[in-house]
């Protein structure tokens, strides 16, 4: 083989190895969103949709927690027992609580210790995490919390979000663990669509 067909080849060889690295399939590792009911979407939204009984969402929360930087954390009320979960996470957020509480409700529920889906139980599991029983009382028949959980459902019927977990980039581009399959890969396309 001549210098110059060697050289070719290897600048080939490395342009089909450079480009397999960055490069991800629209339709196969995420999706570009489409305007729902003429609504355009939000080129600033950068969402993580979530559920606290879901063992893939804490892992990934875990492990890809820069990745996630920046990203507003919304439960997806995907089934009607679903609910209890995001009340507990917006009731979290509203009495002034810190990501440590959220965090030691989550390790409840890995530890099997807490069901995600028993209102009564998250509720009593926030009140022996100090806060005032008198308030997290009051706060499930206020309004905010429902307008909390309203927008929360808005949000995943205008992205179209049915899975957890699933990311929107930029507010343009979404995916999600059936399409990464693995942690590595989840982290690798949010940081392509990140660039995108």
């Amino acid at each position: 083989m001549s210098k110059l067909a060697s050289i070719i080849a290897t600048l080939g060889l490395l342009a089909m190895s450079h480009s397999g690295l960055a490069e991800f399939k629209e339709g196969k590792d995420y999706w570009k969103i489409k305007k729902v009911d003429e609504v355009a979407v939000a080129t600033d939204d950068n969402l993580y949709f979530t559920w606290l009984g879901c063992d893939s969402c804490r892992k990934i929360e875990k492990e890809l927690e820069a990745d996630l930087e920046g990203f507003e954390v919304v439960p997806l009320i995907a089934r009607q027992n679903w609910r209890p979960a995001a009340k507990a996470f917006y009731a979290i957020e509203i009495l002034g609580g810190d990501a440590q509480a959220w965090n030691q409700l989550k390790q409840q529920v890995e530890d099997k210790t807490l069901d995600p889906t028993d209102q009564k139980a998250l509720f009593a599991a926030i009140i022996e995490l100090g806060f005032d029983k008198e308030d997290v009382i009051e706060l499930l028949e206020d309004r905010v919390l429902y307008q909390r959980i309203d927008q929360a459902e808005a949000l995943a019927k205008h992205y179209g979000i049915q899975y957890v977990p699933t990311v929107v980039v930029k507010g343009q581009y979404a995916t999600d663990a059936r399409s990464t399959m693995t942690v590595k890969k989840f982290s690798e396309v949010i940081n392509y669509l990140k660039a995108l």
